[in-house]
């Protein structure tokens, strides 16, 4: 997860920055203030497509055991497994 951001007032420099850390591959930021908590909800929830492909990922999955290469070229192994059954769990808790 990200660190915390000290300013506990500056709720749109927190979006910005949680934006930039999710898009350098950050999973999660920890808070320091209750206030902060939605807007980092909102910046790390999964998106209708990620939902939507972690879906895709997981029947792929099911349908074929070991490693496999989708017609996308996606490739699905017990890691990219994992990480579309976390983006479900996060999806499904709001």
């Amino acid at each position: 997860p990200q660190s915390v951001h000290p300013d506990t007032r500056d709720l749109e420099s927190l979006a910005a920055s949680c934006a930039h850390g999710r898009a350098l591959g950050f999973v999660g930021r920890a808070a320091i203030h209750p206030r902060q908590l939605p807007v980092i909800e909102r910046a790390y929830l999964p998106t209708p497509r990620e939902i939507e492909e972690a879906h895709h990922i997981l029947r792929a999955a099911r349908a074929h055991q070991g490693a496999q290469a989708l017609p996308n070229g996606t490739f699905i192994d017990a890691a990219v497994v994992a990480t579309a059954r976390r983006t479900l769990s996060l999806a499904h808790r709001v």
